[in-house]
């Protein structure tokens, strides 16, 4: 376990001169972004007991950025992210439930859609109802080949459905009183539809609760009143929407009794209570964490839920079956471990685990975290519930580099608040006015170790599953870049051609991660960023691709042109053009009966991308003119895979025949002299790629060499950011010792550090203007563009919040929803403004 980086999080000084109770909690999305809750004082140094709360959210990658969610002038109790990660719900102290949401996707404008009073009552436990969707990971299964194989699907049905078994996005939450509260969203656009119910016929009062999900859809609770001779009560709720009301039933099911054992060596002044009932995840309702204790003292006991099979009396046996039991459902306990101080938290495992996973078989750790007062962190595995290591949070931060004022004023610094992160490579902590992130594994320590085919299985899980994997990289070691990417890349060859398609850009962007990881390699991880946009663009350009005479076709054109261009060694365009047929080169809507003008018009709308795959192959030829230093810049890699080179020439005759058609769509060249660009471009094109299949070095053909050092002097080149985006850094934090101490608002030193020569373009042989360039449509906005501007938290790339041009042609508009959530990168968006003026 290590310390990666640690960010003072209060807004006021430490030195005031009153101290208030202030629970602290946070949250993390599916996105690796956490929200927490901080106290902030008034601007008025007169009124110091002028309080209010604002709850903040920042991305892992970048924590000194953060951004507002909402402020208010009542304490926030509790905060949970919806499963897609855009949605935050926020309770407060007196019972308010206020829905917040991410405004056109951006990270830094909220508003809010909903909210619901009531009237005061304490929310002991929050959490999102369940969709159905689970993923079960298995550590057993890291040889399988398939993703179908290695990642099944959980039988888990949605807590609440309403017509064709849709799953109703919603909430439940259980009070002090007994009370259960649903919240329903079946409608993003409508009204909220509430349902409470008692969880007992009788009123009861509770102190702590919990709640996981069931596969058949019910929900599990268990309740207490904190009194240790009193049983943990647990209650199953089933749930229903109905002519637009919610309907809540609740039935008891089977409870237990805590093995209290106390230490007779420990005499404590206060009676111990039960200080927390928390599930082991939210989808295993069959492991229930117990802690009872003082603040001296905590006992955790592991109770599991099983299916007990009791046999009947012979006077209700009857002859014709076969079986006299009767199952039932039963609580024992399991295992428990003590501590000398007072537990603060649990930080569970997120990521759901095959039951059938055997951990004797594997080498793969599952754990879940105790945090305790006196600074201990204890982590536990989660199957055999051993302690396997406890650290010291004092000996991880290090507390004497920091000045005296800047030191918390208890006496031992400890964790009030935890959690896991999606993969459980990393924990995010808040103290008394910190946020620490730790790595769990291959830290510098050594003690918790992870294999790199485990590595490798976690970066395929997120990848299959569409999760952040920014976690999984704290457990990456330099040394084990190239040989994940490489794994990564060979498992991905073996799956099916669909699957291919489906997931290449989710594996190009964690080949991007993982580069940028690597100061050697960042380059590499520019050429990631323009493979992304290239396949991208490549699907939609071939997409357009529809044959005349459906019935009559054996393969589609787009295979057609695949075969051709992967067979035939023709280096020149005019010919390759003529080999196919014209009418499989034009879409359907191009045909249209209105004229020449609708024609026209539809292929220029697609101008944009044929400029920047003409710009892209500029760039990639340019770059051969670097020699010797031609492998540390931008597209390297590229002019020497023959994949990538062979879809170009696909994309080149396309634009080639769309340009007989119309000129409208044609690029612009800025030539010197008389010059045809596209048949030299592909001329040379294919140049390089009949030595990149025959695996020949570019440098053995002198003429290929030649030609491309002049080709900047015949044509002009554009900016390289264009292709291979802004100088990129995200992910370098992985690339800096640790630990590293961050300020809100203060940018790393790191990111301006002149040790990454090899990442600047090179400048003197384009044009270099301050323009801004929008990396979804392709266009430049300006010095100064008039319209909002939106940037990616992570890569800094930009885009305009709103597309400027109300085009009707349905591939565009699907072009612009595929990246209207994240940035090609799949960092979150931003509102490029200053903070006075973001709109709530």
């Amino acid at each position: 376990m290590e310390l990666v980086y640690s960010i003072d999080f209060h807004a006021f000084s430490k030195a005031s001169e009153f101290v208030f109770d202030e629970k602290i909690c946070c949250t993390l999305s599916c996105r690796n972004i956490i929200a927490f809750s901080r106290a902030r004082r008034a601007e008025n140094e007169r009124d110091k007991l002028d309080i209010s709360y604002e709850v903040c959210v920042v991305d892992l990658d970048k924590p000194w950025q953060e951004y507002r969610v909402m402020m208010s002038h009542t304490a926030v109790t509790y905060m949970r992210w919806d499963p897609a990660g855009t949605t935050l719900l926020i309770v407060n102290a007196e019972g308010c439930f206020s829905l917040w949401r991410m405004k056109d996707h951006l990270l830094n404008v909220w508003e809010e859609v909903g909210s619901v009073e009531m009237d005061k009552e304490e929310i002991l436990v929050l959490a999102w109802l369940h969709n159905g969707i689970q993923t079960l990971f298995n550590p057993e299964a890291r040889d399988l080949i398939v993703y179908n194989e290695k990642f099944s699907l959980a039988k888990m049905y949605p807590s609440v459905t309403q017509f064709g078994k849709k799953p109703v996005d919603g909430w439940i939450a259980v009070t002090s009183t007994g009370m259960l509260l649903v919240g329903l969203i079946p409608d993003h656009s409508g009204p909220l539809v509430m349902g409470k119910a008692s969880l007992s016929q009788i009123p009861m009062h509770i102190t702590q609760a919990d709640v996981a999900f069931m596969p058949d859809g019910q929900i599990l609770i268990a309740a207490s009143d904190g009194q240790l001779n009193s049983s943990v009560h647990c209650y199953i709720a089933a749930l229903a929407l109905k002519n637009h009301a919610c309907l809540v039933r609740c039935s008891p099911s089977a409870s237990f009794f805590l093995k209290k054992q106390p230490d007779p060596a420990i005499q404590e002044q206060h009676t111990p209570r039960l200080t927390r009932l928390s599930f082991m995840n939210r989808e295993s309702s069959e492991v229930l964490l117990a802690c009872w204790g003082t603040a001296n003292y905590s006992c955790v006991e592991v109770w599991h839920l099983i299916e007990q099979t009791v046999p009947l009396n012979r006077r209700f046996q009857n002859a014709a079956v076969t079986e006299y039991a009767f199952k039932t459902k039963r609580w024992i306990h399991k295992s428990s471990f003590v501590h000398r101080s007072g537990l603060t938290n649990i930080a569970r495992p997120k990521m759901p685990i095959s039951r059938s996973f055997n951990m004797e078989s594997t080498n793969f750790l599952c754990y879940f975290a105790c945090t305790y007062r006196d600074g201990s962190i204890k982590i536990v595995h989660r199957q055999s519930y051993q302690v396997i290591y406890t650290f010291s949070l004092d000996q991880l931060i290090n507390f004497k580099t920091e000045p005296p004022e800047k030191r918390s004023r208890t006496a031992v610094p400890h964790l009030v608040s935890a959690v896991q992160t999606n993969t459980g490579c990393g924990l995010v902590g808040l103290g008394e006015g910190r946020l620490y992130l730790f790595r769990m594994f291959n830290s510098r320590e050594g003690s918790l170790q992870m294999l790199p085919v485990f590595v490798v299985l976690l970066l395929e899980y997120t990848m299959y599953t569409g999760l952040d994997s920014w976690d999984v990289l704290l457990a990456v070691r330099q040394g084990m870049i190239e040989g994940i990417v490489d794994k990564l890349h060979s498992n991905f060859q073996k799956q099916t051609g669909a699957f291919q398609e489906l997931l290449q850009q989710r594996l190009l962007r964690l080949k991007m991660a993982l580069y940028s990881c690597q100061v050697p390699n960042t380059q590499r991880a520019s050429d990631c960023r323009a493979m992304t946009t290239l396949h991208a663009i490549a699907a939609v350009l071939k997409s357009c691709l529809r044959p005349k005479n459906i019935t009559a076709q054996d393969k589609s054109p787009a295979e057609k042109l695949s075969n051709l261009c992967s067979l035939s060694m023709e280096m020149e365009l005019d010919q390759m053009t003529k080999a196919l047929e014209p009418d499989d080169l034009m879409r359907d809507t191009f045909r249209t009966t209105s004229g020449s003008q609708s024609t026209q018009s539809s292929l220029q709308s697609l101008q944009p991308f044929v400029q920047w795959v003409t710009d892209f192959v500029l760039h990639i030829l340019a770059a051969v003119s670097m020699y010797p230093n031609y492998s540390s810049y931008p597209g390297a890699t590229l002019l020497k895979d023959p994949q990538v080179l062979c879809l170009v020439r696909e994309l080149l005759i396309i634009i080639r025949a769309w340009g007989k058609v119309s000129s409208a769509c044609l690029p612009v060249f800025m030539t010197t002299v008389t010059l045809d660009p596209l048949p030299h471009l592909f001329r040379l094109i294919t140049k390089a790629w009949l030595m990149a299949r025959d695996n020949s070095n570019i440098e053995s053909d002198q003429t290929f060499v030649d030609e491309c050092c002049n080709l900047p002097s015949k044509m002009l080149l554009p900016n390289y950011r264009k292709t291979f985006g802004e100088e990129m850094n995200c992910y370098l934090a992985f690339s800096q010792p640790f630990p590293i101490n961050y300020e809100f608002g203060v940018e790393p030193g790191f990111l301006f550090n002149s040790r990454f020569p090899h990442r600047m373009f090179p400048l003197d042989l384009c044009l270099d203007a301050e323009q801004k360039y929008d990396c979804v449509r392709h266009m430049q906005l300006g010095v100064h563009p008039r319209e909002q501007v939106r940037e990616c938290v992570r890569c800094r790339s930009l885009s305009l919040r709103r597309n400027p041009a109300k085009t009707k042609s349905p591939l565009l508009r699907a072009w612009e929803l595929r990246f209207v959530k994240s940035c090609l990168c799949g960092g979150h968006w931003k509102l490029q403004t200053s903070a006075k003026s973001i709109e709530k």
